[in-house]
């Protein structure tokens, strides 16, 4: 799998300071075999990882992540990927140089553990997301609900199903990196009803 053009993810409006679980650490998998993790990938914990270097020691807090779809409920913790990483270079000898530069919508690449923030459907927490999160154009819905395949689906309604998560939109823009404009980006609020 390769990455998604115009993908991001930031948290806006959010109250997780105390929070031990706002941000874990994971890799991503698409049934058994690592993948790239666009940014804001929406994902749900699938199991514990294995410590490495150790047989049969589970790691406490780090985990298998998978698609979330449209029938996760509210009452599954809901992730998006959100590693806040940096691109890396390869140079001799197999050394990794870490670059500051044109870090927006970075992803994880397959094999590689990342970071994956909890997405907060209380009805006031609110993200930011790439339109290449979206599944189809914006238009003139102000709903996105989760599709299968862990994007935002534009809707004209909320999901009339109790219990379901989904995101109102508040607002649209374009990112800026650098000095200049960049792509375009949705600003959603998490609710479930």
């Amino acid at each position: 799998m390769s990455f998604t053009a115009n993908t991001a993810f930031e948290a806006r409006v959010v109250n997780d300071r105390f929070d031990d679980l706002a941000n874990i650490a994971g890799k991503f998998y698409v049934s058994t075999t690592p993948t790239d993790c666009s940014a804001g990938q929406l994902c749900i914990r699938d199991s514990l990882l294995d410590c490495e270097g150790f047989a049969n020691v589970k790691n406490e807090n780090t985990w298998k992540m998978v698609t979330a779809t449209n029938s996760t409920t509210a009452n599954t913790p809901i992730y998006a990927c959100d590693p806040h990483d940096w691109p890396l270079l390869a140079g001799k000898n197999g050394n990794l140089f870490a670059v500051g530069t044109e870090t927006l919508g970075l992803g994880i690449p397959a094999e590689r553990y990342g970071s994956f923030r909890r997405v907060h459907f209380d009805n006031e927490s609110i993200y930011r997301f790439g339109v290449g999160n979206l599944s189809a154009t914006l238009s003139t819905n102000t709903f996105l609900t989760i599709s299968s395949s862990g994007t935002l689906t534009p809707a004209a309604s909320a999901p009339v199903t109790a219990g379901t998560p989904y995101f109102k939109v508040m607002g649209t823009g374009n990112f800026t990196e650098g000095t200049s404009a960049s792509f375009g980006y949705v600003d959603a609020m998490a609710c479930v009803d």
